[in-house]
């Protein structure tokens, strides 16, 4: 069976399974180059049906992953509502009335019923128009996060918990899922839960980017006191089983107005170290009464609350948790793999790869690269070149084949340095045209991994896509400084060599060479734009950072006229 699966919410995008496999998924930001865009996905449709070798009319199914997120007015309205998420709409009445509409939908039943009937006829117009002949179903947003952290995992059996901003009227959802791919659905909170806009409301009060700068808060919160303002927090967000605390009155989270007004004097490292303190107490307190409920202590976890990487470690370390999973697109870019999985009969199973799109052959990078003008050789061995090249000091973008799926770059769309360098976080961030207050991250190989990283056991699935942070060794303190957090932590990817033979051949190129077998990986792009996917855009990328090397491919391009 040939199921394309598509969400057309935030970080809108395509997943394409043939008979439960997962065979390749873009998201539409790759091709647009706009950061997380949203609405109809119609070149992510495109690309991943290119990459998959399928033309519309082969398609046996389309699943829409979400219901009435968006609802049928923003679909049919998409340039509205961009515009509302990139201003003051994100977080103002709209929004509280948004919140209150889906909830209420969902609750009264008919209305939810109604939105999601117009929503699929309107889907089912699109889709037409571009050659698709086949039925297209809708499918609840949390039940589509729930099937990709279940059925792309490692576990036969598990409890699986969403949580996100809210999608089709629920904030969280707790579910058990079974060796056959059944998930029984358990609990399910509304929307209303304090949880909703709880990390974003305060990314916009520190004066960062929301539902794109999360990370930075994370970052900062090491630098502050959590004790200070944890106690203010909690009032807001806080454990009271079976889930979390609800919303108050909307005024009370303007910005300006209730609660918050008191954290506009406070310094900010302190402002972000409380929230994630309280972030944390809550989401473990909730995940551990699930846990003991279920009786299954494997977990997965998926949802964009499950971005941040300290919290998933906080997760790992519960004594009532075996092992822990995070679906490695666990946002809402992420939902159309696991509705198309579970609409195709998918088993749960560990993701094969996480490479599923678009890979470029030789003769073409080698036209883009003469088209661009950019001098460059063809070595014997590339991964030997680019692990000489580190050893000299360079800083080397690595493009090669097939596009990684999800927000981490994971050794084909990456820029490599030594991590010996702990300046390397503000002059390369610069370079980059970047602010980060948490370190790069590091990559290592699996043989090596537990020289660098305390408590791998129960979450190496979790370590191969970098989506949890680790305590670090005395030995990774000490040959790789440039990749620690002021609190002793990494967020490293652990390569095996059968999930990315390129990344694991230029580690173990540095090791012949008496070099520890770790590098400084982050994502290959400029600030504010999306990963890269071309060579185009590679080449664009590169030199707009200024650096003197590029790996491309299996050549090796530097700086000056060819």
């Amino acid at each position: 069976m040939r199921v394309l699966g598509i969400s057309d919410n935030h970080n809108a995008g395509a997943a394409l399974t043939i008979d439960g496999r997962l065979v390749a998924a873009v998201n539409e930001e790759r091709l647009t180059r706009a950061k997380n865009a949203s609405g109809f996905p119609e070149r992510a449709i495109a690309e991943t049906l290119r990459v998959g070798g399928l033309t519309p009319a082969e398609i046996d199914l389309v699943v829409v992953a979400g219901e009435i997120t968006p609802s049928f007015f923003l679909r049919r309205a998409p340039r509205f509502h961009q515009r509302a998420k990139a201003g003051s709409g994100q977080f103002g009445a709209l929004f509280s009335l948004y919140i209150y509409y889906q909830v209420a939908a969902r609750r009264l039943g008919w209305p939810y019923r109604l939105d999601r009937r117009w929503s699929q006829r309107l889907l089912a117009r699109r889709l037409a128009a571009l050659g698709f002949r086949c039925p297209v179903e809708m499918r609840d947003h949390h039940q589509a996060h729930a099937e990709g952290a279940f059925l792309c995992g490692p576990f036969a059996r598990a409890t699986i918990i969403t949580a996100d901003a809210m999608g089709d009227g629920v904030t969280a959802t707790v579910s058990v899922g079974r060796a056959d791919g059944r998930i029984e659905r358990v609990y399910a909170q509304s929307g209303l839960a304090a949880l909703n806009p709880y990390y974003s409301r305060v990314t916009a009060l520190l004066g960062f980017t929301p539902l794109r700068h999360e990370g930075k808060v994370t970052g900062l919160a090491a630098y502050g006191d959590p004790a200070r303002l944890a106690p203010l927090f909690r009032r807001q967000l806080h454990f009271c089983g079976p889930g979390f605390s609800t919303l108050g009155h909307p005024l009370r989270d303007h910005p300006r107005l209730g609660w918050r007004r008191q954290l506009w004097a406070e310094p900010p490292a302190d402002v972000a170290a409380g929230c994630q303190r309280a972030l944390e107490e809550a989401v473990t307190a909730f995940v551990d009464y699930w846990v003991r409920r279920t009786g299954v202590a494997d977990v997965a976890l998926a949802g964009g609350i499950f971005e941040n990487v300290k919290l998933n470690q906080r997760v790992r370390e519960l004594a009532s948790v075996a092992a822990v999973s995070v679906f490695p697109h666990m946002s809402d870019g992420g939902l159309a793999a696991g509705a198309a999985l579970a609409a195709s009969g998918g088993r749960p199973a560990p993701l094969p790869t996480i490479y599923l799109g678009a890979s470029y052959d030789e003769e073409t990078i080698r036209a883009e690269l003469t088209r661009a003008g950019v001098r460059y050789e063809r070595p014997a061995d590339i991964a030997d070149a680019v692990a000489e090249a580190l050893a000299a000091g360079e800083v080397v973008p690595r493009f090669t084949g097939a596009m990684e799926y999800g927000p981490r770059a994971l050794g084909h769309r990456s820029i490599y340095f030594r991590a010996d360098d702990p300046s390397a976080n503000d002059w390369l961030n610069k370079r980059l045209g970047r602010s980060e207050f948490m370190p790069f991250a590091p990559m290592t190989t699996d043989e090596a991994a537990d020289r660098f990283f305390v408590g791998l056991d129960g979450a190496r699935f979790a370590a191969r896509f970098m989506t949890m942070c680790f305590d670090c060794t005395a030995e990774m303190k000490r040959v790789a400084p440039g990749c620690v957090h002021v609190d002793g932590t990494a967020r490293p990817q652990v390569v095996r060599r059968e999930d990315c033979p390129d990344a694991h051949a230029i580690l173990t190129a540095g090791e012949r060479r008496g070099r520890p077998p770790i590098l400084l990986n982050t994502s290959f792009n400029m600030h504010e734009e999306p990963i890269v996917m071309s060579p185009a855009d590679a080449i664009g990328a590169w030199r707009a950072a200024g650096f003197r090397c590029l790996a491309i491919g299996p050549f090796l391009a530097t700086a000056g006229a060819a």
